[in-house]
């Protein structure tokens, strides 16, 4: 066959590349690597332009995942960490509680230790007694001698006894109006139908968006205009008395009979127009 000028297959790697096509392959991976690209092999099958298995269907897109993933995240406001911290922190202060108020604050007892020069003893006696005064003044204020103590940790342990109590109702009422809230939300977004109902027209709102500013209609606004022009609103006249109306009575009469004497007079004094002949139109 080498006679003949074929070339022999030689035994190839990774799915029948020859060498150099491998060595080159190999460099483009590793070019890809470098940029934060993922390799791509000539055997995987790219799935972004493949057809749907059903068309019916639409995947959601990648980002509108996330968007929906981090907003379930910020609906629960308490991460694993900050329940694991409250939980904690809620232990430590119970124990504080149990174990009761601080014991006093002892006072220390110097002596030169073995191989301890002078200069050393004095200031571990300074640093002790610095100490003592910074837990003295920060303390709160007891007095021991009226104190008893038998009875103060009986009060304090019923006391502890009763704030838990108040806390655990708490919670459960919290909880108990939490859920009551979220099945009155669940039955508000339900729309019961009965059998054979018809809607013959579409839902009136009645209720208003919370943040939505009232205003009125253009034919229900209360002007100033339309108080005055209500038939009730007109101003009525003052009473008149007797004298005063008949001397009104014979005033207007007296104005009326002067303007009729006053119209004859007028019509008497008007000319009379020429009685001539009409020239007809040719």
């Amino acid at each position: 066959i080498c006679k003949m000028g074929v070339e022999t297959a030689s035994p190839t790697r990774d799915g029948g590349l020859r060498p150099t096509q491998f060595a080159r392959l190999r460099s483009s991976m590793a070019q890809r690597k470098e940029h934060g690209l993922r390799s791509q092999r000539p055997w995987e099958k790219k799935k972004v332009n493949s057809r749907p298995r059903n068309p019916d269907d639409q995947g959601i897109p990648f980002r509108l995942r996330e968007i929906m993933k981090s907003r379930e995240e910020m609906k629960k406001p308490s991460s694993k960490k900050k329940r694991k911290a409250a939980r904690e922190a809620l232990r430590h202060k119970l124990e504080v509680e149990e174990r009761g108020p601080a014991p006093a604050i002892p006072v220390p007892k110097f002596k030169q230790r073995k191989g301890e020069s002078e200069r050393q003893y004095i200031s571990r006696m300074e640093r002790e007694t610095e100490r003592v005064f910074f837990l003295t003044k920060n303390q709160l204020d007891r007095q021991p001698e009226t104190e008893d103590p038998e009875a103060g940790a009986e009060k304090d342990k019923s006391q502890r006894k009763k704030e838990f109590q108040r806390r655990r109702l708490e919670k459960a009422r919290r909880r108990k109006e939490e859920k009551a809230e979220v099945q009155l939300e669940k039955e508000l977004f339900q729309d019961p139908v009965k059998f054979g109902e018809v809607a013959t027209q579409p839902p009136e709102l009645t209720a208003k968006p919370r943040k939505s500013i009232g205003r009125d209609k253009p034919g229900q606004k209360q002007l100033l205009l339309k108080t005055l022009l209500a038939p009730g609103s007109r101003p009525q006249p003052p009473p008149v008395s007797l004298a005063r109306q008949r001397i009104v009575e014979e005033e207007r009469a007296r104005v009326v009979q002067a303007y009729r004497q006053l119209k004859k007079l007028r019509q008497g004094q008007r000319p009379e127009p020429p009685r001539g002949r009409r020239k007809e139109p040719r």
